[in-house]
């Protein structure tokens, strides 16, 4: 396992890197509303929402504005968020989501493949 100054807190960091399921997801828990509920508000079927949210199904424009406009949510906002940083996070991360802050999806791409690469060089020496 990588050490504690390399290790990313993945909940914030796939709010940015990944995909609107994900961003999806953790607006709705920060919500407290179920995915049967967003269905229900969206119009939608629950199946949708769950597949949206794991990436399985990738949702049209009408649907994603269907869903946003439940959360109350403008579908420009939702692709603005940046990760916040508090004064109690490690040095490392915080200066890591500040550079992600100001990538663009190539580039978080991009710095993704990379951490991959790293994580697996660590994990073979550590067998």
């Amino acid at each position: 396992m990588p050490s504690e100054n390399l290790k990313i807190k993945k909940g914030l960091i796939m709010s940015k890197i990944y995909t609107f399921g994900k961003k999806l997801k953790l607006l709705r828990k920060q919500m407290g509303i179920t995915q049967a509920k967003l269905a229900e508000l969206a119009g939608v079927h629950e199946k949708h929402i769950s597949k949206i949210e794991i990436g399985s199904y990738k949702p049209n424009f009408e649907t994603m504005e269907k869903i946003l406009s439940a959360l109350n949510i403008d579908i420009e906002d939702i692709f603005k968020q940046q990760i916040s940083v508090s004064e109690n996070d490690n040095p490392f991360y915080t200066k890591s989501i500040q550079i992600l802050n100001k990538a663009n999806e190539q580039e978080i791409e991009f710095y993704y493949g990379i951490l991959k690469q790293i994580q697996k060089g660590f994990d073979f020496f550590k067998n």
